[in-house]
């Protein structure tokens, strides 16, 4: 059996797409968690409609905790022999359990993964799966190189891999915290169809430049960094200083309109003076160069002049990283 969790907040106008998605899939044995965390739109009811529909729905009313909350909840009370999860304003294929749950079979692998697409109003980006089968450190080191996506959603785990691992509870960027340890122990493989459908709107998580997403986006890579930087080679470890310096790069150009707390300013710009040259790496782009050196200074004529660039960079370039 495979459980399937999905956290719900406020998604009235996607979570119908959502569970008729999971419904409609080809392989049948499915338990399906639906957590809704605290929703003040009528995405509760929703989630109590769908439990008359299908007797494999179970649905558990909580107070607003957010996304790893919820998915901690499921897992606690997942019993099946895979995990799987699916975002409420996103929907998957008919077959993708199916597919995965084959592959992971012929594979005896514990983690599957499918492509996905990043769905836009008026268009979609595919975004393959990997083609290969690593374990250990070595898919580790295929996740930080992008080979892996970072998220859990188009994935099936062995539920063992959860036993000592849960979700860090009240910050967010949950899967670049949590993904790289659950593979660690594990055998993982992809499959090549894309069989996930990512919304990508606006108002998500990822999309906000608030203070605590810009600090919580910081810690998330900077704890990686510092659980990975002695037992992976130098080229990744080189790749994870990288995303680090993304993070840094994008408190500080949105500095201005969150006012991060002085101490995690100066936590960043001293990881900034002990880890990177005045332009970092010659690799970069000249955006993360120009901002990277302006995060060697912590004063209000840095954050202004990154502020300014990254507005300029981004109608140049309109998926300007940050």
């Amino acid at each position: 059996m495979i459980s399937i969790i999905v956290p719900v907040y406020n998604v009235e106008p996607y979570l119908r797409k959502c569970l008729d998605s999971i419904l409609d899939q080809t392989y049948r044995n499915l338990e399906i968690l639906v957590i809704d965390d605290g929703s003040t739109d009528g995405s509760g009811k929703i989630c109590d409609e769908y439990v008359g529909k299908d007797d494999r729905i179970k649905v558990f009313h909580t107070e607003n905790k957010g996304l790893s909350a919820a998915r901690n909840l499921g897992l606690d009370n997942a019993t099946g022999d895979w995990i799987g999860f699916v975002d409420s304003d996103d929907w998957i294929e008919p077959d993708m359990y199916e597919v995965l749950l084959r592959k992971a079979e012929e594979n005896r692998a514990d983690v599957v993964e499918c492509g996905c697409y990043a769905d836009y109003t008026t268009t979609s980006y595919e975004h393959p799966a990997i083609q290969k089968t690593v374990s250990g450190i070595d898919a580790v080191e295929a996740l930080i190189r992008g080979e892996i996506r970072t998220q859990v959603w188009n994935k099936i785990w062995r539920r063992h891999l959860f036993t000592d691992i849960r979700f860090p509870e009240g910050h967010s960027f949950e899967d670049v915290a949590t993904t790289y340890k659950l593979i660690r122990g594990a055998t993982v493989t992809g499959v090549p169809e894309n069989l996930y459908h990512w919304i990508q709107r606006k108002s998500s998580i990822s999309q906000s430049h608030d203070q605590q997403n810009l600090i919580d986006y910081w810690l998330a890579h900077k704890q990686r960094y510092e659980d990975l930087k002695d037992s992976v080679c130098e080229e990744t470890k080189a790749v994870l200083l990288q995303l680090c310096a993304y993070a840094i790069a994008r408190t500080w150009v949105w500095n201005l309109k969150s006012d991060c707390p002085s101490e995690h300013i100066d936590e960043m710009n001293g990881f900034t003076r002990n880890n990177y040259s005045a332009f970092g790496c010659a690799k970069w782009p000249l955006s993360l160069k120009t901002t990277i050196f302006l995060a060697r200074f912590k004063n209000k004529a840095s954050f202004s002049i990154a502020y300014i660039l990254n507005q300029l960079y981004r109608s140049l370039k309109p998926k300007y990283y940050v």
